[in-house]
């Protein structure tokens, strides 16, 4: 038998005091429970009270007394009468055919529970605080609390409907968070099994909650102390292999931590304890797994106040207000945990969602079911639930509009019909399932559902119980995307590119097939009337960026849509280039007459930061007498952007035309295109040399020396006198003979080339 195991004074000591305990037990009946109030209008209320009793006490109160005080603990208290409303209810932690199972509520047999609900209606004009209480008498024996027996049940609510906002007094109406009557404050958890036990509240108002665990009260700011843990004792675990749990000594409970829940280190034999509860602060959930069990005493008494524990949720709600938060109220469930041996029957598994990914929706199973939705996306998300025990057939209840908690004047729903619809296919087998079928609205963005279920198998005596929050959250969907015929759309200017508008999501809505309507931005290159079409075509001449919007039709659409997904894509172009330049000639001979002519090019076209190619030719396309040349080749004299000091000398005459070719290049390698090129040319004609007969060198800077042709230049030259004599000579004559010394008169040259060849001529000297 697994047990606890101190020394032989803690045993006997520890079996006193369960004695006492049992009996101060059995003269309680208060084990847990809540005070609520409702809203009604013209500052009038519905108070609710939540009792829970011990069937070994005495019988439940038909009415309860409520205090009501302005302002402070101290103040003077105005009573009212709480009725019994509807009939008591028994708990049903067993197996109907176990004593104390759901129909019965008996002094004897297992320890269970049953709840009785009282209401009344008062006025409650604006107050900056509103205490609203109940105290019956009195708490059972409870083991994590120091002489909680005799002390009473403190029930508490607190409403602030009068704020100072900005300094000025503010009158408000509010309802207090209402608590699920399914998580019910006296659960009943097996031994070393981890469970999750939840006070997820839900709120009418609007108004953000805020979940922390408080400790238990007495009266009025009158809290009772906290026990210390088991004392370094042992825990049996099993006998074969043999194996022992050492538990943690000089510890003390607290509000986060006010059960005995261990997780294990080490090995066996001997493993040791370490603390773990954890609390959810943003779902109002707690999980543990309870460490310690104190068997029940002997003579047939089944009950042991070392086995339970008292838990307090608190919900204090908080209201915007011109951008800042105000308290507005508070609520507090009491609960009593009370720890069972479950034998061979292992509470059920916690549930796992999963989700086709085409709807995107992002799961996380945790110690609770995280789900991430987006707007206008239709999503349909499957909660598997299980047992470990392979024959446990499993029921799985969730609150719904039609339980009582959700009084039609609080106007309160788990899940508006916008937003999602959940549904439990196969209560009752050993496989049931949950359906989420989502279908959230833009206007539910940002916003945080919570769907709190209980799943109980029926397992004999003790059923197993595990509960669970589903939190679903809706994000900002935007599914949507352009698709370009064109990967990493990058064109030339004025190249036709076909834009696709492409909405990501399931084909179909609900039973109705998804349709779309598609709102462009005109834009550059963009027909006004395409702007409605799903493929759009353009033809860009500069960078753009495309807008569309994807308008869901199966969604709301009046007073404007809702469902809008947006997308949009930037088309890249290659400039159009317009090539332009100007050219300027000196010349290179001894007078404007006589070549060479020397030019240069200033080029005035687009930036060279965007141009990829740049070519200078020069093409003779007349001769020196104007007949045109054909098959004359073009010359590449230059690839810079600027020549600079690639300047382009003539030397023979004619007609020449000068054409500069710019070009980019479009796309991303290795897919590249070249751009059609942009060009100009211009014509520039250079005289035909012909070697004159005269020259006269006089100083007046024209015809200065004896020119030859461009060809002949740089050849031998000999100059003889009209008798003959040779006068002067050139190995590589470069115009530059003046006739110095020499007079007036005709003389005579022979040329010779290169190759060797003679030509004579004469010229005439005139001073």
């Amino acid at each position: 038998m697994k047990k606890l195991l101190h020394a032989p004074l803690v045993l006997f000591l520890s079996w006193c005091i369960s004695v006492v305990g049992m009996q101060q037990a059995r003269a309680s009946h208060a084990q847990g429970g809540q005070l609520t109030y409702t809203a009604l209008g013209n500052n009038q209320y519905r108070i609710s009270c939540r009792f829970f009793r011990d069937c070994s006490g005495i019988a439940a109160p038909t009415t309860l007394s409520l205090s009501v005080k302005n302002g402070s603990c101290s103040a003077a208290a105005t009573t009212y009468t709480l009725n019994q409303v509807g009939a008591l209810e028994n708990g049903s932690p067993y197996c109907a055919s176990v004593p104390g199972g759901p129909t019965q509520c008996t002094s004897t047999g297992r320890t269970n529970f049953q709840t009785a609900k009282y209401e009344t209606t008062i006025t409650l004009p604006p107050a900056a605080e509103w205490i609203l209480s109940v105290s019956e008498s009195s708490r059972p024996a409870i083991g994590n609390l120091v002489s909680s027996s005799g002390e009473n049940m403190y029930y508490e609510a607190r409403l602030n409907n009068l704020l100072s906002v900005n300094g000025v007094n503010t009158t408000i109406q509010n309802s207090s968070p209402q608590y699920q009557d399914q998580d019910i404050p006296i659960p009943f958890v097996c031994w070393q099994q981890r469970t999750t036990i939840t006070f997820s509240a839900l709120e009418a108002d609007g108004d953000s909650l805020v979940y922390s665990l408080d400790r238990p009260l007495a009266g009025c700011n009158d809290t009772i102390a906290y026990n210390t843990f088991a004392s370094g004792g042992i825990q049996v675990i099993s006998t074969n292999p043999p194996c022992v749990l050492q538990l943690p000594s000089n510890g003390r409970y607290s509000p986060l931590f006010p059960i005995s829940s261990f997780t294990t280190t080490g090995v066996c034999p001997v493993k040791t304890a370490v603390p773990d509860f954890r609390f959810d602060a943003q779902l109002g959930s707690m999980t543990f797994t309870p460490g310690v069990y104190v068997q029940p005493n002997a003579a047939g008494n089944t009950d042991n106040y070392l086995n339970k524990y008292s838990l307090v949720g608190k919900v204090t709600e908080y209201r915007r207000i011109n951008g800042r938060y105000y308290k507005v109220g508070s609520v507090r469930r009491d609960f009593l945990v009370i720890v069972i041996d479950c034998g061979g029957n292992t509470t059920p598994a916690p549930p796992i969602a999963s989700g086709p990914p085409k709807t995107g929706v992002q799961i996380i199973n945790t110690d609770s079911t995280l789900i991430t939705a987006y707007t206008c996306n239709y999503s349909e998300v499957r909660i598997k639930f299980s047992d470990p025990n392979p024959g446990d057939l499993l029921t799985v209840t969730y609150p719904k509009d039609t339980d009582p908690v959700f009084a039609a004047e609080v106007k309160q729903t788990i899940l508006p019909i916008d937003v999602a619809r959940f549904t439990i296919v196969g209560n009752g087998t050993t496989t049931p399932y949950g359906i989420l079928k989502i279908q959230p609205d833009v206007l539910f963005t940002g916003k945080t559902f919570r769907i709190p279920v209980q799943i109980t198998d029926n397992a004999c005596p003790i059923k197993g119980v595990q509960n669970r929050i589903l939190v679903l959250k809706i994000a900002k969907g935007n599914f949507a995307k352009v698709v370009p015929s064109v990967n990493n759309p990058y064109v030339c200017a004025g190249t036709q590119v076909d834009l696709t508008a492409t909405p990501f999501r399931p084909d179909s809505v609900g039973l109705q097939l998804a349709q779309y309507d598609y709102r462009w931005k005109l834009g550059n290159g963009m027909a006004p009337a395409d702007t409605v079409k799903q493929t759009l075509k353009v033809t860009p001449t500069q960078t753009t960026r495309y807008y569309v919007r994807i308008i869901g039709k199966n969604f709301r659409l009046t007073p404007k849509p809702t469902c809008v997904d947006t997308a949009s894509v930037l088309v890249r172009v290659a400039p159009a280039l317009t090539a332009n330049f100007t050219v300027a000639v000196r010349n290179g001979g001894t007078s404007a007459s006589v070549p060479p002519r020397i030019y240069t090019f200033t080029n005035t076209s687009i930036s060279r930061v965007t141009t990829d190619s740049v070519r200078w030719t020069y093409q003779l396309v007349k001769d020196g007498d104007g007949n045109p040349v054909t098959g004359a080749p073009v010359v590449v004299f230059s690839r810079k952007f600027d020549p600079g000091a690639d300047v382009l000398t003539i030397r023979e005459g004619g007609t020449y035309k000068f054409t500069l070719s710019i070009n980019n290049t479009a796309g991303i390698a290795p897919n590249k295109t070249q751009c059609t090129a942009s060009t100009k040319s211009v014509e520039v004609v250079v005289p035909k040399l012909e070697i004159p007969n005269v020259f006269t060198p006089n100083g007046d800077g024209k015809n200065e020396t004896f020119v030859l042709t461009a060809g002949q230049e740089g050849n031998k030259v000999q100059i003889f006198n009209r008798w003959g004599r040779l006068i002067k000579e050139y190995a590589n004559y470069q115009n530059d003979w003046t006739g110095e010394e020499q007079p007036a008169g005709v003389y005579y040259y022979l040329l010779t080339d290169r190759a060797g060849k003679t030509t004579k001529g004469w010229v005439q000297l005139s001073r």
